[in-house]
């Protein structure tokens, strides 16, 4: 009889919560049943995306940072989700609203404008869409410094040359990078024909 495959939400109770429950980790009296299966649930689906050895280190984190006085309730998901986002951080393309935001005209006119890895590294720090004056000025500034180090690092490899310092595996990262982000504007695209 075959295995029944292990879910990501499954994977997370095995590796994080179901250890931290026979730890002692607990809600308040106050907290009901049904809140706490919804809260717990949604954690698990917020952490689905981290490796398990990303949620073994969250867990030994998370067994001396509880809540209380006795420190045995679960901290607050804000807390638990950004300390999970610093040992291992969600990948963008997760995010919904950088999908929407690389869909739109926006990503078009990134593309465009030779600005993809910029925008991308900007949501990749902030979270959100470079849309103030000094955000937009900032990425135009950083997209122009990578095009030209990007051009200089194929010009010096075109002619056979070794490339500077670890130009080389920056010029690697620039050009993932660069696909990734291709390949969001270009889904979208795709779907919206």
């Amino acid at each position: 009889m075959a295995e029944k495959e292990e879910g990501k939400r499954d994977r997370v109770r095995r590796i994080l919560i179901d250890p931290l429950k026979a730890d002692g980790m607990r809600f308040r009296k106050t907290v009901t049943e049904e809140k706490q299966r919804q809260s717990l649930d949604r954690l698990a689906d917020d952490l689905s995306y981290m490796t398990d050895d990303g949620l073994h280190a969250l867990r030994l984190w998370m067994r001396s940072h509880g809540d209380g006085a006795a420190k045995c309730f679960w901290p607050m998901t804000v807390s638990i989700i950004s300390t999970a986002e610093s040992f291992e951080p969600r990948p963008l393309e997760e995010l919904p609203a950088l999908r929407r935001w690389f869909a739109s005209a926006a990503g078009r006119r990134a593309l465009e404008g030779d600005r993809l890895v910029a925008e991308y590294e900007f949501w990749r720090k902030f979270k959100r869409p470079p849309i103030t004056p000094r955000d937009q000025e900032a990425v135009a500034r950083r997209a122009a410094e990578w095009a030209s180090k990007a051009e200089r690092v194929q010009d010096r490899i075109r002619r056979g040359l070794l490339p500077m310092h670890d130009d080389a595996s920056w010029l690697h990262w620039y050009e993932e990078t660069t696909e990734r982000a291709k390949a969001l504007v270009s889904s979208a695209i795709e779907g919206a024909a």
